[in-house]
């Protein structure tokens, strides 16, 4: 990386503002390809391209008002792909216990637990940690017969325990997950934007939405939200439909990462979702 800095002499403004200029689409260069190294789950690369931020925004050229902003974004892409990553491998875990592979689970246990710290030390919240607990918990009484009668209990146990639950009139529904209205989150789906009418860590209802996806069809979509930070792209499985009204439901396949980071961008924002 070659960076034109004047040495042994002041630089005028124009030579100053033209090393700026370079110092920062040199960073932000190296933070896209991070955003698409962390898309494709290689993750192996994320830690040299953050020291390479680190580098350039030590570099006393680099404009001090934008190297927060810079290091922010690096952080936001660690969290969420450190966070996917556990995902996966909780996934990946329960799939070797229940195919009768149990010498795999002290390894991929190992890689959780690394995974873990990795997403809480670049900002995964108490949430993130809950969800996880409640997923190792419930691998712990895995066997190849799948999860047994305890192990659902326990589940159960710890939902009531750790995630907020919604009633409606009469205290008949009971929701796994509050759903919030605003802000309202922006999805493409398909190669279209839409925008929804509600979201949660669970899923979200889209409005004008008239794809002939079927139900059960799982897709694959992109989560963002105006004036903030984060989001990226996620898996969800269509499980309503209302075509007079154009709304399409999806549900997460797990507790969103996606969701939960969005949602940390809006708690550092001071934005409150109103819930429905």
């Amino acid at each position: 990386m070659c960076i034109p800095v004047t040495r042994g002499a002041a630089m005028n403004t124009d030579e100053r503002h033209k090393v700026q200029d370079t110092l920062l689409r040199s960073a932000e260069a190296v933070v896209r390809q991070m955003r698409v190294q962390a898309d494709d789950g290689q993750l192996d690369g994320l830690s040299r391209c953050a020291d390479k931020i680190q580098e350039l925004v030590k570099i006393k050229e680099f404009p001090n008002q934008r190297a927060q902003e810079v290091q922010r974004s690096v952080k936001f892409i660690l969290r969420d792909a450190y966070s996917r990553r556990v995902g996966d491998l909780l996934t990946e875990l329960i799939h070797r216990l229940r195919t009768g592979d149990p010498e795999a689970k002290k390894d991929l246990m190992g890689k959780v637990r690394d995974n873990i710290s990795l997403a809480l030390q670049f900002g995964a919240d108490e949430e993130f940690r809950n969800s996880v607990d409640r997923h190792l918990q419930v691998i712990e009484l895995t066997s190849t017969e799948g999860i047994d009668k305890q192990a659902k209990a326990e589940a159960l146990r710890r939902t009531e325990l750790h995630e907020t639950t919604s009633r409606a009139p009469g205290g008949k529904e009971r929701r796994r997950a509050i759903r919030y209205i605003d802000p309202a989150l922006t999805v493409e789906l398909e190669g279209q934007i839409y925008t929804t009418l509600n979201w949660s860590t669970r899923g979200l209802l889209l409005e004008q939405c008239t794809l002939p996806l079927r139900l059960g069809t799982d897709v694959r979509l992109t989560l963002s939200c105006e004036d903030l930070p984060g989001g990226g792209r996620t898996w969800a499985k269509v499980v309503r439909r209302i075509r007079d009204r154009g709304e399409l439901a999806l549900e997460f396949p797990d507790i969103s990462t996606v969701v939960l980071g969005l949602m940390h961008e809006m708690k550092l924002a001071g934005i409150r979702p109103e819930p429905s």
